[in-house]
């Protein structure tokens, strides 16, 4: 009888699988002492040191495993994927990127290295900015994936990888002709179906989207909950007859990915409302929110102390009055900003159908500008690190980045809600610069984000205390900001306002960044411009109050966050702020 062969890695791959990663990465290290040429164990070791935090270690290791594994090597693949998942901790793509030309230099069958330059380079685009932004670097990953030829193995995973490119650019013509090409090619491949489904959702194109997801749900009604997420909040009446069954039974399994949970119980929610039965669509809505909160764990205690940092900060440091250059050129900066929901869109369409503006959207050039120059970290941090030396350099490529939108223009608009947290940072850079401030009825705001379907959710709107605790922190930083505002460089946009009167309000507000009437700014959706967010159906129609009071359907359900209607402090801030070119303190 013969005696198997000893497990040597057995005590490793059992601290790995009980979640001790410190353990098994010195376990590692003792065994490699012994078996240094021993592939798997390196790549376990390098697991566990990615795990627990050794990412430096994990780091050198699969770099030189990288380098030095033949590419037919059956340990390659996983060596590669660890190597980018290295890559995502520690932001080095640089040490990827490198390997990779390294490689490609030697090597006479380049494609799937070819595939995996252009992904690292996207990917290191992506960690700077998931939304729009100017990224030469991109252009690289193109001609990379467009010199793949036809007959390769991984020309259609590289086609799918430069639709992915594509869409990030907005450039939707482009990606939607290259996904439709490899659909074409492999038309059983529901994988590449979903992409290009969630590619038409993502640019608006609600009939082709709502045609592709019930393509996908007519060849496999259980393929997943993502073409009834599409169906049920761009087109519901064309949801398929039995949708309710087959998302019950999704979410009836327990070992549904929690991604697949969230939208599954979202796209719920939507049947439940369009029948008028909002308890069991909050229900759903609730659902949703717990399966992303436990895959995307917040600390909200540290949230609000950032929240409450930023706000202390405002008006702390002089703003700058000479970081201009002399040389400047081109377009100038309009930001837009506010919670998400309130109304940043429809603000921006009417600037954008201005002849002298240009839309660019959620643009990402402004964070990704601050990254280069100061580093990462809280935004608090890098406030703290803006000097004027910092603040001139940040003006110069933020410039920069708008010639590349539309250089033809006097103005170029970023929407980005997000950077109401930014507010002092974007003084400081740009005291020159229009900044709009948008906000609407609390609860209408904080409602509509807990029932959309963000593509990346909101974390601190999965618990509706937390959302209504973070509502606060924003209402407080927004007045610091408002406070320091000495120089009216801030104005203060009601949505409430802006849809009751629009031509006054319009006027006003465009009156606030220099610009002249222009009767066209009120028939904007005639632009067909695409809006690729939440909004996008909205702002394809003609101004109208229809979800002013959308929330109070709600009402009854809300729990905790029924507080802010009833929060003296919110009213006082809400009440005194009508749109106004004026800083109005509260």
């Amino acid at each position: 009888m013969t005696q198997s062969q000893k497990d040597i890695a057995l005590e490793m791959k059992q601290a790995m699988s009980a979640g001790q990663f410190d353990r098994a990465a010195t376990i590692g290290a003792q065994i490699l002492r012994l078996h240094s040429n021993r592939t798997d164990i390196q790549i376990m070791a390098a697991v566990s040191e990615l795990q627990s935090g050794s990412v430096a270690n994990a780091g050198r290791r699969l770099k030189k495993l990288f380098n030095s594994l033949p590419l037919t090597d059956r340990f390659f693949g996983v060596v590669a994927q660890n190597f980018l998942q290295y890559a995502y901790q520690s932001n080095d793509y640089s040490s990827f990127e490198s390997s990779i030309k390294k490689r490609l230099r030697a090597a006479t069958q380049k494609d799937w290295l070819s595939y995996m330059l252009a992904d690292v380079i996207f990917q290191r685009e992506l960690s700077k900015s998931p939304g729009l932004c100017f990224a030469p670097g991109l252009s690289e990953a193109i001609d990379v994936l467009n010199s793949i030829p036809g007959k390769s193995q991984t020309f259609d995973e590289a086609q799918m990888l430069l639709g992915r490119v594509y869409l990030y650019q907005e450039k939707y013509t482009k990606a939607f002709g290259i996904l439709e090409g490899v659909v074409e090619r492999n038309p059983d491949g529901l994988a590449t179906r979903m992409l290009l489904a969630s590619s038409y959702a993502i640019a608006g194109e609600v009939e082709n989207a709502v045609a592709a997801s019930l393509e996908i749900l007519r060849r496999n009604p259980s393929f997943g909950a993502q073409p009834y997420l599409i169906i049920s909040f761009m087109r519901p009446q064309s949801m398929p007859e039995g949708a309710s069954g087959v998302l019950d039974a999704m979410l009836d399994k327990a070992d549904i990915a929690k991604g697949e949970r969230y939208k599954a119980a979202f796209a719920r929610a939507k049947i439940e409302e369009m029948k008028g039965n909002m308890k069991g669509a909050f229900d759903f809505y609730r659902l949703g929110h717990s399966a992303n909160r436990s895959e995307r764990p917040l600390d909200m205690p540290h949230e609000l102390m950032e929240l409450a940092r930023l706000r202390d900060m405002a008006g702390s440091v002089p703003v700058l009055d000479d970081v201009s250059s002399k040389n400047e050129d081109g377009p100038r900066p309009i930001f837009i900003v506010g919670m998400p929901r309130s109304g940043t869109t429809l603000t921006e369409r009417i600037l954008g159908a201005h002849p002298d503006v240009h839309a660019a959207g959620e643009i990402g050039d402004f964070a990704k500008a601050v990254i280069d120059v100061v580093g990462r970290g809280q935004i608090s941090d890098q406030l703290a690190r803006i000097d004027a030396k910092a603040a001139k350099k940040i003006r110069q490529q933020y410039l920069a980045a708008l010639k590349t939108y539309a250089p033809e223009k006097r103005f170029v608009t970023n929407k980005t809600p997000a950077n109401f947290l930014r507010v002092e940072m974007i003084r400081r850079v740009f005291p020159d610069a229009p900044i709009i401030h948008t906000h609407r009825h609390p609860l209408a705001t904080c409602l509509s984000i807990y029932t959309t379907p963000f593509s990346i959710p909101m974390r601190y709107s999965d618990d509706l205390g937390e959302l209504a605790d973070y509502y606060r922190g924003y209402v407080g930083l927004m007045n610091a900001s408002f406070e320091a505002d000495q120089n009216g460089q801030l104005y203060d946009l009601s949505y409430e306002d802006l849809v009751s009167d629009p031509e006054a309000v319009a006027q006003d507000y465009l009156a606030h960044c220099g610009l002249d009437w222009h009767p066209g700014c009120l028939e904007f959706y005639r632009a067909g411009k695409v809006a690729a967010t939440a909004s996008m159906i909205q702002v394809r129609r003609p101004i109208n109050q229809d979800s002013v009071e959308k929330w109070q359907r709600f009402e009854p359900f809300i729990g905790p966050l029924a507080s802010l209607a009833d929060d003296p402090y919110v009213q006082q801030w809400s009440a005194a702020r009508k749109s106004s070119r004026r800083a109005v303190a509260a």
